[in-house]
């Protein structure tokens, strides 16, 4: 898929993601104890939750008719990976991983189909650093980077493990900066410029948007 139009598909998980964050707010009892929170943010989680496994059951129909149907398991693997990134907001860490193992099978069965896809083996790549599986996932990042060096969203995303999970700074900020000079005004980039700013600071907390 074009990495432009990846990003639009993000607006709906960052839609939710800021439903999440409000709903409890608006929810707090009138002394503002906020008992509701946690139901709130649970609720908000099964109803996303609820939505990707449907995705799911699509896709599987899918490839019921057509086993080689490689945007279906591509479907899938996405829809995997988005599950386990909220099953984790919601610290439900083990069945995050569940979650991400299974996106791993399925990205590992669309680039045994289609190996050049350099947008999928980048969500291969951190799907695995999802599951501290990090010497993988450098590999798999920067095979795809070595594909195609103008890819900003995989320069991004191998800084990103680099720093959070290698603690390799030095790589982190090259793979960053790398992404910033493809397009500085693209998303990806900007973002690449933050996290080169924070990092002056030692301040660098927020991982890569669906993360990337």
């Amino acid at each position: 898929m074009n990495s432009n139009l990846k990003w639009l598909l993000l607006i709906p998980v960052f839609a939710v993601a800021v439903a999440i964050y409000l709903i409890p707010t608006v929810l707090l009892n009138e002394d503002g104890s906020g008992d509701n929170t946690t139901t709130a943010s649970s609720q908000a989680v099964k109803i996303q939750l609820d939505d990707l496994q449907e995705r799911i059951n699509a896709y599987q129909a899918l490839l019921q008719r057509n086993p080689d149907d490689f945007e279906a398991i591509k479907g899938i693997g996405d829809s995997y990976l988005e599950m386990g990134a909220y099953l984790r907001e919601d610290g439900s860490t083990n069945e995050s991983y569940g979650n991400y193992k299974k996106a791993v099978d399925q990205y590992r069965k669309y680039l045994a189909m289609k190996p050049d896809d350099v947008e999928v083996r980048t969500d291969l790549g951190l799907a695995y650093s999802y599951l501290q599986m990090i010497d993988i996932a450098i590999r798999e990042l920067r095979t795809a980077t070595a594909a195609d060096p103008e890819n900003q969203r995989a320069w991004h995303s191998l800084g990103w493990v680099l720093y959070n999970s290698a603690g390799d700074e030095t790589g982190a900020t090259e793979a960053w900066q790398k992404s910033y000079d493809i397009d500085p005004h693209s998303t990806v980039g900007l973002e690449s410029k933050t996290f080169l700013d924070q990092y002056s600071s030692s301040q660098i907390l927020v991982p890569p948007g669906i993360e990337p």
